[in-house]
């Protein structure tokens, strides 16, 4: 699949010295006169073939491969949601005596290596209950110092609630442990508790907040576009080609989704078997923003004979 991605930032459409204003999206048409801008109203029949057009701010325009509307096999979009973190909660169900200390050690699901950060308790008295045992794991946690805990768990301190304790991992844009700010895939933790001699000790784990990845969050899109550096700007990160393009993603800026899919061939349906035959073009646009709804109007209107409008 050939995927693209153009970002607007609110910019008012507008072309300076043949080129799409930067930050801008433009929608053109092909016409006898080659290129020119869709105009509200036009659809399919007046308007065969189209491309989605951003300005960049290196001195050239974006532009995705030209698709025929009657080839296009989806056209859908999601409003901008919010990413969550997740969160592991640790039960201490039953305590029948002496603990002595706790192990907790807290590892990723979400990746192939078994990385995990485990941390103990200081010596816990016989005879607490499971809160004032989970109430222990808590103070000692949250009394080893940022710098001494991974950025994959989240600066927040741990929590509990009876018997349970909680820890939640980072998520993308929120700052780490270490001072820097986490731009990786959301981790999913779990959680591991155990004791040094009270053999009646039961802990259960639980997902208290399942991890979501959420959409248009400006670091999502923006790793979106870096996974598409190389088919969409032609840059590889090689020696050969050292200056990376401008990023036109913003990380402070939340954004709507909408996405595009059509066949290569010419057909309102695959006819290459066994090939990747769809061209896919992602766009970003600000959320809430007026220029980003006069591009959501535009693309309501042309496909409004084949797909429902996507009103975001």
């Amino acid at each position: 699949m050939a995927r693209h991605l153009i970002i607007g930032d609110g910019t008012v459409f507008g072309v300076t010295a043949g080129l799409v204003d930067d930050g801008a999206v433009s929608i053109q048409k092909m016409s006898a006169n080659g290129p020119t801008e869709l105009v509200l109203g036009d659809t399919i029949a007046n308007a065969p073939q189209i491309r989605i057009v951003g300005g960049g701010s290196d001195g050239k325009d974006i532009a995705t491969p030209w698709i025929y509307g009657r080839d296009v096999v989806n056209y859908s979009g999601k409003s901008y949601l919010a990413a969550a973190a997740h969160r592991s909660d640790g039960t201490l169900t039953t305590n029948t005596g002496v603990i002595s200390v706790v192990t907790t050690k807290i590892y990723r699901t979400d990746i192939s290596e078994f990385v995990f950060f485990s941390f103990d308790t200081g010596n816990i008295a016989a005879g607490q209950t499971p809160t004032q045992v989970q109430a222990a794991v808590v103070v000692a946690y949250n009394a080893i110092s940022a710098s001494d805990k991974p950025d994959w768990l989240s600066t927040a301190v741990a929590t509990s609630a009876g018997a349970i304790v909680s820890v939640t991992a980072s998520k993308r844009g929120d700052a780490v442990n270490s001072g820097g700010t986490w731009d990786e895939i959301n981790p999913i933790i779990r959680m591991i508790q155990t004791h040094s001699v009270d053999t009646a000790q039961t802990f259960a784990d639980s997902v208290g907040v399942p991890m979501t990845t959420g959409y248009g969050d400006g670091f999502l899109v923006k790793a979106f576009e870096e996974s598409l550096m190389g088919t969409q700007y032609g840059y590889y990160n090689r020696i050969q080609q050292p200056n990376t393009p401008t990023s036109q993603a913003a990380t402070g800026t939340t954004y709507d989704m909408y996405a595009i899919a059509a066949t290569k061939d010419g057909s309102s349906s695959s006819q290459i078997n066994g090939v990747d035959n769809l061209i896919e073009i992602n766009l970003a646009l600000v959320a809430g923003d007026a220029d980003s709804l006069v591009v959501e109007n535009k693309l309501n209107a042309y496909f409004a004979s084949n797909f429902p409008n996507v009103i975001l």
